[in-house]
């Protein structure tokens, strides 16, 4: 007999608890769980990174083309693509075949790591599409930190171009200057280069007004207590030891 992916307990928590989310609402057992890792796009995308947080996916596919997800923590805002009435969590996910879908997110949008690149990934496995994993980061001794202001704006935040040099730590502080930061960013950056981080700049992921920094591991802490006292509201951190983390399908 096949064992309902929910319960078996060879598998992490979190890849148990969306297709159990899936059965409770649906009345049946997922086919597959899908795994896309959040993205965080340095240098405006021309840099790319993984991290270990990401996206969830668990359901089954359907034959009518109608793309239907459910959020593990919104279960009434259900999304119906193709649609122009779409609840903002389910933003950016391209319809593009028939599934029912459970969703989980680890990350709120605009914090950095592109949440919804990381959702529309999951749907895309899903959907049986493959995502092509980013070259990892050569980077010893080095980590990313990235910042999560915790602001969120209305108005897009546009890019300017920027070509980008070699050295990713010059990089980072030269694209920064390059675009029009919101001043928050600009705080956080100005901060964690004085406190010794190798670069620092703005991240565009709307809604959010996130930046990252360049760190020296062992000056993790100091940059963090530098960036904290330089902004009015606490910010949210996450440190990513640049790494490959892949995709992954369970069925």
């Amino acid at each position: 007999m096949t064992v309902d992916i929910a319960d078996r307990p060879e598998l992490a928590p979190e890849l148990r608890l969306v297709p159990h989310a899936f059965r409770r609402t649906f009345g049946r057992p997922a086919q597959g769980v899908w795994y896309a890792p959040g993205v965080l796009n340095l240098l405006g995308g021309a840099v790319k990174v993984r991290a270990k947080w990401g996206a969830i996916v668990a359901g089954d596919l359907r034959d009518d083309g109608v793309l239907e997800l459910v959020s593990v923590n919104r279960p009434a805002e259900r999304a119906v693509l193709p649609s122009d009435d779409v609840p903002a969590w389910a933003r950016g996910v391209r319809a593009r075949g028939g599934a029912t879908l459970m969703c989980s997110v680890d990350l709120p949008h605009g914090s950095g790591l592109s949440a919804s690149e990381a959702l529309n990934a999951a749907v895309a496995l899903a959907l049986g599409e493959t995502e092509p994993d980013p070259e990892p980061l050569d980077l010893p001794g080095q980590r990313l930190l990235v910042v999560d202001t915790r602001i969120r704006r209305d108005e897009p935040q546009l890019t300017r171009p920027f070509t980008a040099g070699t050295d990713l730590g010059p990089a980072l502080t030269a694209y920064h200057r390059a675009q029009n930061p919101d001043p928050v960013q600009d705080a956080v950056v100005e901060a964690a280069l004085r406190a010794g981080a190798r670069g620092a700049s703005l991240l565009v992921d709307p809604p959010g007004r996130p930046a990252v920094a360049l760190v020296d591991a062992d000056l993790v802490p100091a940059v963090k207590k530098a960036i904290t006292k330089a902004v009015e509201i606490p910010p949210r951190y996450l440190t990513i030891v640049p790494g490959p983390f892949k995709t992954a399908a369970l069925r």
